[in-house]
């Protein structure tokens, strides 16, 4: 297993209300089993928020899982995926780009540099 770790801003209060109430209802196209995130390898998956206007996403996934390849994937996988996530980024949509972000996800991936694992299950931080 490998984790991953996202940022992304909300565009405004308004936008940082209707994505929690859309996300404590989300549709099982993407979260229930057999899903776009099961079908794509992610096993676990938590979002949290934060002022001002901040998310923050954690995920556990398979080995194979490429999150540049793979959460683009998920939205050929059915068209109410592709509706979700036009719903969060095209143009009027609740999400922004942090700034000086340009690769090709919307959610910046954040650099894992401190872990603390009693339990032996996480990479060293240099990926071994």
């Amino acid at each position: 297993m490998k984790n991953h770790a996202f940022t992304i801003r909300l565009k405004d209060a308004a936008a940082a209300e209707k994505y929690i109430a859309l996300h404590r209802e989300a549709i099982p196209e993407i979260v229930a089993p057999g899903g776009a995130l099961d079908v794509i390898g992610v096993r676990k998956l938590q979002i949290f928020y934060i002022e001002p206007l901040t998310l923050f996403m954690y995920v556990e996934a398979e080995d194979h899982f490429d999150p540049t390849y793979d959460f683009l994937r998920a939205n050929d996988l059915h068209p109410a995926v592709q509706a979700w996530d036009d719903m969060m980024h095209l143009d009027g949509g609740l999400l922004v780009r942090h700034e000086n972000h340009d690769a090709k996800l919307n959610w910046a991936e954040m650099q894992r540099i401190h872990h603390v694992d009693f339990t032996n299950t996480l990479p060293d931080l240099d990926g071994k």
